[in-house]
Parts: structure tokens; sequence; C-alpha cells
């Protein structure tokens, strides 16, 4: 095997993903205040780096095209740099729910993380973004879920292709996140296996509701603060979403979760904030039950960062939005390390350590 490998690359033709049998470890950097976690991806061939966002939210992989005037702030996929680009031409667009969108049309590539080489890829080449994309520090979005939240027809995702395919050493992925470092280093994505020094004590495995988005029960929401626990009427499906920044949740939701935190509002033109010492005056942790366990986030990590014009005062990480699903995005997985388990349509949780 380790010979064909060797011929394959000298006459620099696609290596098969299922020879490798691949762990490959993603090292992803923070943008502001945690707002996004962003990794270097490769596509094409040789690989052109371009900085993605990866979401476990969304099924698609995009970035900006050459003819695209808006994006002057991302690096361009150059199709003529690339031997093993193959032309589509469908027209392709994406929206989210935070109102940002990119369009253009479809090609197909390999796509690469080190050694995991993904070949003949469906990508979104985008000609035109949303002005929150156009500020935006990332080049597009590599799309961590199924094939059936795809925004384009009929098309396998990443996550699909890698593991139908067999081109990782299991069919899963690990989702580390802590506080960045002087480098903006914040942690790592790792595709097919699990680093057991990441994280406390023993994986919790969920099932998850149904093999589309990464979703599961969330069977409670507790308050403790000095050793007393206040439990919150909260609880349904949620979706562990790490292109999400907050924990999202539906209106009635969020104002049961505020509720139990004093002088907590809801601007009208801010949404919920929190006094920014919160944490000084009342510490203690939130813990959501999931799967028989508790996982907590400390209330440290619910207040964010300060709203201008208003001294004293910090946005909370719980925010309204959401309709038949709660999401728990980034906020959460800062404090839990995650496994996505693409084989057995399951999550394993575990506290991080730190």
């Amino acid at each position: 095997m380790a010979t064909r490998i060797r011929t394959l690359e000298k006459h620099k033709l696609n290596v098969p993903g299922k020879w490798l049998q691949a762990v490959e470890k993603l090292p992803i950097r923070e943008y502001g205040f945690g707002i996004e976690y962003y990794g270097e991806v490769g596509v094409g061939t040789p690989p052109q780096k371009f900085k993605l966002d990866l979401d476990t939210g969304s099924g698609d992989v995009w970035l900006a095209g050459e003819e695209c005037e808006t994006c002057s702030r991302h690096k361009k996929y150059n199709p003529r740099r690339s031997s093993t680009h193959k032309a589509e031409g469908r027209k392709w667009g994406i929206s989210y729910g935070d109102g940002s969108f990119a369009s253009g049309y479809t090609a197909r590539d390999t796509v690469s993380i080190g050694n995991l080489k993904v070949p003949n890829q469906v990508i979104g080449i985008a000609t035109n973004e949303s002005r929150a994309y156009q500020q935006d520090t990332v080049d597009g979005l590599l799309g961590l879920s199924y094939s059936g939240v795809s925004f384009i027809p009929g098309v396998t995702t990443f996550l699909d292709n890698i593991s139908e395919n067999g081109y990782l050493k299991k069919p899963i992925f690990s989702v580390y996140i802590r506080e960045k470092d002087r480098d903006d280093y914040a942690g790592e994505y790792l595709f097919g296996d699990v680093d057991k020094s990441r994280f406390e004590g023993e994986l919790t495995w969920v099932p998850l509701r149904t093999p589309k988005f990464w979703e599961i029960m969330l069977d409670g929401v507790n308050l403790s603060v000095g050793g007393v626990s206040e439990k919150m009427e909260i609880s349904g499906p949620a979706i562990l979403d790490t292109g999400t920044t907050l924990i999202v949740m539906s209106e009635q939701q969020a104002t049961e979760f505020h509720r139990a935190i004093p002088s907590a509002e809801n601007s009208d033109i801010y949404g919920w904030i929190l006094p920014c010492n919160t944490e000084q005056v009342f510490p203690g942790n939130v813990s959501f039950a999931i799967g028989g366990a508790d996982f907590s986030v400390p209330i440290k990590s619910i207040v964010r960062e300060p709203v201008k014009g208003l001294s004293g005062w910090c946005f909370s990480a719980v925010t309204s939005g959401a309709s038949n699903f709660m999401i728990l995005g980034d906020v959460f997985m800062r404090s839990n390390y995650v496994v996505f388990d693409r084989g057995n349509a399951q999550v394993g949780i575990a506290p991080s350590k730190h």
C-alpha cells in the first residue's frame, strides 16, 4: 500500500482516501470575541489554502471566486491553478439564520485537510456576498452536516463523502474549542479519531433524533450558584452547531433562562443583556442535561462583550430566535468536548480540559 501511494504521489495523481485511512488534526483560530472559529483548508491540486469557517449546522462547501467584486477582503479560488478542477456551472445560493448569504455557481475539485483528500467535491464559487461576509475574516465555509441540509440539490456533502468512501480511520470528527492564546490558536478539529487528553472522564453518547442536522434532545437546564440549584422549564430538541456563536432559544425559553439571573434585561435595541459584573456577584454554572449527564457552562461564558453606549452592560450569550429547536453553539462547546459520529448517527460529549 505504501508503494502504491508513493507511486501515485510521484506522478501527481490523486491517492484514494480509503488507502490513507486518515487521522488529521486541523488547528483552529478565533475571530473576534469568539464570533467564529476557522481552519486552513486546501481546495484544488496543488491545494490553494483558504480560511474556512467550520460549520456543523450546514452542509455546503463554498468560497470566494475570481469574479466576485464584493469579495475584495478574501482570497479567491483560481480554477486555472488546479489540475483537478471540473467546471459544473449550476446556479447556487445559500442563506443563514443571521441574514447573511452568498451566491454564484458550482464546480468540482479536491478538498483537503492535510492528508485527508476528498476528490470531486461539489463546491460553491461565490460571485456575490452579503455585507456581513464582505467584512468577515474568513474566505468561505466548510459545512460538516449531512447531505439533506445542502443548499445545492442532490449533492453529497463533504461529511458524507469522507464517511461513505472510508477516507477516515473512523467515520467521526471531534471538536475541541478553548480560549485563544497570543497566536489566536483556539483548539482543533480531529478528523478520524478522539483525543482523550482533551476531556475529563468518559464520553456520554447521545443518539441523533434524525440523521440530518446534529440534533439531540436537551432534557433540562439548571442554574447552580453557591451550591443551590434552580431548575428552569427549558427542554426540547437542540442542534450542536459550531457555525453559531451563541446559545439560541425560543422567546419563551430565553425569557425563562434570564428570569433566573438577577438584573438581566431584554432590550428593544440590543436583545438580552446582563450587568458585566454578573460573574462576580452571581458566580456559578449553567448545566445542560443531555443523555443522563450534566454539562456545565460557567456564568463567565454567558457574559459576552460590552454593549457600546451602555456602560456596565454586556451582551448575553443566550439569545432568542429559534423556533422548532434550540441551538447549542460555540459558547457550549468552549466548555465541552464533542465527538460527531457520522457512522453511528450519534454524538459523544464530555467536559473539556483547559
